[in-house]
């Protein structure tokens, strides 16, 4: 049993502020629609007695859908304590409806965490969206010519551009070597 007390405490020691949860809200109590913000909120325990529980966290939207996207920081803050429990929480807008995910900071401690649109239910807001910290509302880039087509195409029409360019070159060289 002595053996287990150490094991444990190693473990706690290693996540003083631990995530339970990443879920999401829309701020009016409504069904979300494109163009709409989210309200993002997580769910936080505390993983060592006696730890104070950040004023403020970031969650980091890297991925929709599985593919990179422009890193959106929406910035979190805590909304709500009890006991061992706390809630953050921060304004998100979707580019679309799809999952996305990426990192999140809540003091030294940083964790994976993803969310799906798509899956959003209409609840009760946990805070009042004039009250919440709002992310970047920047748009994902657009699809560029090598993001739909890959790199090999292109490669293939320089190649193509550099031999008409030789081409033209000792052309012009033959026709001035007869000229003299």
């Amino acid at each position: 049993m002595l053996a287990v007390v150490p094991f444990g405490g190693t473990a706690l020691a290693k996540c003083p502020t631990c995530l339970d949860g990443v879920s999401l809200q829309t701020p009016d109590g409504q069904p979300w629609s494109t163009g709409k913000p989210v309200t993002l909120v997580v769910s936080a325990r505390r993983g060592a007695p006696g730890t104070e529980f950040p004023t403020t966290g970031l969650a980091v939207v890297m991925r929709t859908d599985g593919d990179r996207t422009k890193c959106l920081d929406v910035p979190l803050r805590l909304v709500k304590t009890g006991g061992d429990s706390a809630l953050y929480a921060g304004v998100f807008y979707p580019f679309r409806a799809a999952a996305y995910d990426g990192k999140l900071s809540l003091g030294d401690q940083t964790f994976d965490i993803s969310f799906d649109v798509n899956k959003l239910v209409a609840t009760t807001p946990v805070a009042s969206a004039q009250d919440l910290p709002v992310g970047s509302t920047e748009e994902a880039y657009g699809l560029t010519l090598s993001d739909a087509i890959g790199i090999a195409p292109m490669v293939g029409l320089a190649a193509l551009a550099w031999i008409a360019i030789a081409w033209f070159a000792n052309r012009r060289t033959l026709r001035l070597g007869f000229a003299s």
